[in-house]
């Protein structure tokens, strides 16, 4: 074992390199600074008035004894929208007056508005965006004035049919068609809506598909140049020569790049989480998962291990494999490429399709890549159907066991130094 141990050391000494930590440190402090920009910028906006939340500033030009600018102030106040009333008589000078009472918009009323609202006829009111900046923050403020016309319009329908209607409840003429979703979901019958329940669902179950992505990538790549730099610098006949078992150097090195690509992992999710989270949500819910027994159990988690434990061994086996055929650090990572597509597909296919509704000569192809239990094996444990994580790990055992058998047989050969890659263009 104390060879084993050795060349752990020699791969993690040679993999963990002061270019990576730095490369690694960037990469955080690269997501780190966008979030904190990105938090900034909402901060901002909130208190300039162009977030969520804020109040946006809107000058009113009003032409017209309207009766019902009241209901615009007064829906304004509910959206968190101020208004400053212009004093000038024409667009032209109200523009202006608007630009120094800072407004992102200027909203018209035109002479005769409210007779015509009474006549029912349709009157016309102009919006004129005073643009300061192609960004977000303007679409936002553009967007807050349409909802006040709309909200308008829908208070001024619901004055006309009470008193047209005094029996009667607009909402009920408006919109006569009113829904109420349910769920059944394990012989429960669950008041709440399908798509609410599936976002909350995926949720809570694409972080795992994602962390299982990453680690397989990073490992895999930590092994494929680590083969390719030992035949780069002529070591790995060195390493040969050595009284140690072939088995051990396999495994030393499997080993070594699996703790570096931990380390790459844990650090990069880090970074991703805080860059992310200003974006992500969770939607509500009137019922939490755990009350509707959507939830993983320490078997579970257990199971879930066993699964990832598996998924990690079988890359690192591939890819030493792949490795043999590496001549160069160059070489090398082309060869990540294969590995890297048996990885793509699954994690695509488990965070935007029911891998249950592909035909079937497409579902025998993504059960036959081994990375796919894994990721399945989160939204399954979820549902507490152990079937299909436990025939995943069974499969991954096989897989893994003639995998590593053939990378022992590659390594007592001299194909190990011989073998090689190439792709010749006939002229």
């Amino acid at each position: 074992m104390k060879h084993f141990y050795n060349i752990v050391k020699k791969e993690v000494a040679e993999l963990l390199t002061k270019q990576l930590l730095i490369s690694l440190a960037f990469m955080v402090l690269f997501f780190v600074s966008m979030g904190k920009i990105t938090n900034d910028m909402e901060e901002e906006s909130t208190r300039t008035g162009t977030g969520k939340g804020a109040r946006t500033r809107i000058s009113i030009l009003n032409l017209d004894s309207n009766p019902y600018l009241q209901n615009i102030l007064s829906i304004a106040d509910e959206q968190g929208i101020q208004i400053d009333f212009v004093k000038s008589k024409d667009v032209k000078s109200a523009i202006k007056e608007a630009r120094g009472q800072n407004s992102n918009i200027l909203l018209v009323i035109p002479e005769g508005f409210s007779g015509k609202v009474e006549k029912m006829e349709k009157v016309e009111i102009e919006i004129y965006s005073i643009i300061k900046g192609l960004s977000m923050q303007e679409a936002i403020s553009s967007g807050r004035v349409e909802s006040i016309i709309e909200t308008l319009n829908n208070s001024i329908t619901t004055s006309f049919i009470q008193k047209e209607m005094p029996d009667k409840k607009p909402e009920d003429i408006l919109n006569p068609i009113h829904t109420k979703n349910f769920v059944i979901l394990k012989e429960k019958t669950i008041p709440e809506s399908a798509g609410v329940l599936s976002a909350l669902v995926m949720s809570q179950s694409t972080t795992i598909p994602l962390i299982i992505m990453m680690v397989i990538m990073y490992t895999g790549m930590l092994v494929m140049t680590s083969m390719g730099m030992e035949k780069e610098n002529k070591t790995l006949e060195t390493l040969l020569t050595l009284p140690v078992k072939r088995e051990y150097i396999i495994a030393g090195k499997m080993v070594g790049s699996a703790v570096v690509g931990f380390l790459m992992t844990i650090i990069y999710m880090f970074g991703f989480k805080y860059y992310m989270s200003p974006f992500t949500s969770s939607p509500e819910m009137s019922t939490s998962l755990k009350d509707l027994g959507l939830f993983i159990t320490p078997f579970g988690y257990v199971l879930l291990g066993v699964s990832l434990f598996l998924a990690i061994i079988a890359a690192l086996s591939m890819c030493i494999i792949l490795g043999v055929f590496a001549q160069d650090t160059k070489s090398a990572m082309t060869m990540t490429y294969p590995i890297m597509l048996l990885v793509f597909i699954p994690f695509l296919l488990s965070m935007f399709k029911d891998i249950e509704t592909l035909p079937l000569s497409l579902k025998i192809l993504v059960y036959a890549i081994p990375f796919t239990y894994p990721m399945l094996a989160s939204k399954s444990l979820i549902f507490h159907d152990y079937h299909m994580v436990l025939f995943g790990i069974a499969y991954m055992v096989v897989f893994v066991v003639i995998a590593m058998w053939i990378a022992v047989r590659l390594f007592n050969t001299d194909k190990v130094l011989t073998a090689k890659f190439s792709v010749k263009w006939k002229k």
